[in-house]
């Protein structure tokens, strides 16, 4: 796959997977490049990161789909691997797809009722808020993660500003 820094194009190479999943009534937040992304910041990024509610009915949700994704890899993993720690499971298909439960100590329910979200194909499809998104890069040691947080607070700076101005 060929990353682009194009917005609309990276998103294209996803929606497919995230319309299929929000479908499925699978509950989902997207994290990672691709939510830094939706909020404005342009960049690059070669994966899916999606932080997952992980409540039985919902792995299940998301093992019946994955089981028709790509070539099918998803049929190996077992719904008890879905454990709340730190780390993902990477599933690797037309793209890698890191599936979290929990990121720096947070879980779904501590995000989604901040979430931004899009529709797209009839679904809507959720995404971690800047703040948010800060929380979870800023201890990271990884460049990226460092960029994106910077991005993130000029986004965050400029939303702020935008509000403060009256209205015409």
């Amino acid at each position: 796959m060929n990353p682009s820094p194009n917005p609309d194009q990276t998103l294209s190479q996803y929606e497919g997977l995230l319309v299929g999943l929000s479908r499925a009534e699978f509950e989902f937040a997207l994290v990672g490049g691709v939510a830094v992304i939706l909020n404005g910041y342009a960049r690059v990024t070669q994966d899916l990161a999606i932080l997952v509610a992980k409540y039985p009915e919902n792995i299940q949700r998301l093992l019946g789909y994955l089981i028709h994704w790509g070539e099918g890899w998803a049929r190996e993993i077992q719904p008890q691997e879905f454990v709340a720690q730190e780390g993902s499971i990477r599933i690797s298909e037309d793209f890698d797809l890191d599936v979290l439960t929990l990121m720096r100590g947070h879980a779904w329910e501590d995000f989604i009722s901040r979430a931004s979200s899009f529709e797209t194909q009839g679904v809507r499809i959720h995404f971690l808020a800047p703040a948010d998104l800060i929380e979870l890069k800023r201890h990271s040691f990884r460049d990226k993660d460092q960029l994106d947080v910077l991005a993130l607070r000029e986004i965050l700076h400029r939303e702020v500003a935008a509000a403060a101005q009256p209205p015409p």
